[in-house]
């Protein structure tokens, strides 16, 4: 069987493994998906995110924003990383008390990662 295959379909081919190639090198250097159970209602800037099971999205860099999906609206803030000695062992989170009887998140520390996100007080919401 002889396949009878032109330049122009040779050039479509490699055109297609060279974008899918680079959509794989952009999304393995690009984000970590991440579950987080919130047990406890707490504010990420002025927004209150209530006890619950959300997805976080985490850039793979040292400084920028996360994004957490609440509902219809989705409330970023912005985060440096502070590494850790060891991988955790469960996905973490620490509070602050704002002292008006709320609640902020001040850091998250995602499950087998060696880094905390520290979380800044300022965010914005899309």
């Amino acid at each position: 069987m002889i396949l009878n295959i032109t330049k122009k379909t040779v050039n479509y081919i490699m055109a297609v493994v060279l974008v899918a190639g680079l959509a794989a090198g952009i999304k393995a250097q690009g984000t970590l998906k991440q579950d987080f159970q919130f047990y406890m209602d707490g504010k990420i800037g002025g927004e209150l995110i209530k006890k619950g099971n959300y997805s976080v999205i985490i850039p793979e860099a040292e400084q920028g924003k996360i994004e957490i999906k609440v509902g219809k609206k989705v409330i970023t803030a912005p985060f440096t990383k502070k590494a850790n000695a060891n991988e955790a062992n469960s996905n973490q989170m620490t509070y602050r008390d704002n002292g008006d009887g709320t609640l902020s998140v001040s850091t998250l520390t995602p499950k087998g990662r060696k880094y905390t996100l520290v979380l800044s007080n300022d965010v914005a919401t899309k």
